[in-house]
């Protein structure tokens, strides 16, 4: 596991997942992504957010 998803701050490894099965995104392009970009492409004015609720619920669906 890299530094980064170690970091219980940043829930970088659960944005991985996103990024990796809703979105569509390589690894590579994810963490190349700067958060300001994440973050744009992640929050919607127009749709629903992500709650923590469910962030906890499809971090146990899609543990590896």
């Amino acid at each position: 596991m890299s530094e980064h998803t170690e970091n219980k701050d940043w829930p970088f490894e659960a944005w991985l997942k996103i990024a990796l099965i809703q979105l569509g995104l390589s690894p590579r392009d994810f963490w190349a992504m700067s958060l300001a970009d994440w973050f744009a492409l992640t929050r919607s004015k127009d749709g629903p957010r992500l709650t923590q609720t469910d962030l906890d619920k499809m971090e146990q669906d899609y543990e590896f």
